[in-house]
C-alpha cells in the first residue's frame, strides 16, 4: 500500500552547534490497487453497457419503377422560393402567394375535407431548411401523410417571379 522511509539521520554537510539535522522522510505509495480498481471499473462498464440501436425514419417508396401516376386534380403543390416566400396551387391552377400562418389553416382544412390529395413540396435549394421542417410538422399535425419533397426547377422559379 504505502510506506514511509525514515532517514538514518546522517548529516549532509556541516553541522552548526546546537542544531539537530532535519530528518527527511520519504513517502512511497503503491499505485497497484488503484490501477486494479480503475481497470475493473472500465471492464465492468464496457461489458454491461447496452448500445442504443440507431433510430431510423421509415420511407415508403412506390412499388415498381418508382413512377406513380397521380391525377392533377388531386395534386396540391406547395412551393418555397429563394426569398422564403410560400406559394400554392391545386392541380393546374396558377400559383398563389400565401403566408405561413394562412398555410397552416389551409392545410388543416385540407386534412379535414380532402384526404385523397397528394401534396408536393417544392423548395429552392437556397431556401432555409427549417421551412421544410416546419411544413412537414404542419402536415403531420393536419394528419396529412401523403406528401413528397422535390426541388424547384428553373422554369418554376421564373413562373414564381411573375406571381410576385
Amino acid at each position: 500500500m504505502s510506506g514511509m522511509d525514515s532517514g538514518g539521520g546522517e548529516s549532509h554537510g556541516k553541522q552548526k552547534k546546537g542544531r539537530r539535522p532535519k530528518r527527511r522522510m520519504g513517502v512511497r505509495m503503491d499505485m497497484t490497487p488503484m490501477v486494479d480498481i480503475a481497470f475493473l471499473l472500465l471492464t465492468f462498464f464496457m461489458l454491461t453497457t447496452v448500445f442504443r440501436k440507431p433510430q431510423t425514419l421509415e420511407i415508403k417508396l412506390p412499388p415498381g419503377s418508382g413512377k406513380a401516376e397521380v391525377q392533377e386534380a388531386n395534386l396540391f403543390i406547395l412551393r418555397v422560393d429563394e426569398g422564403n416566400n410560400f406559394f400554392y396551387n391545386i392541380g393546374t391552377e396558377n400559383p398563389k402567394k400565401i403566408s405561413f400562418a394562412d398555410l397552416t389553416v389551409l392545410l388543416k382544412e385540407k386534412g379535414k375535407n380532402d384526404a385523397k390529395s397528394i401534396i408536393l413540396i417544392k423548395l429552392d435549394r437556397k431556401a432555409k431548411y427549417h421551412f421544410m421542417v416546419d411544413i412537414i410538422d404542419e402536415l403531420n399535425m393536419a394528419k396529412l401523410d401523403r406528401y413528397s419533397v422535390a426541388t424547384l426547377s428553373d422554369e418554376e422559379k421564373e413562373e414564381l417571379k411573375k406571381v410576385k
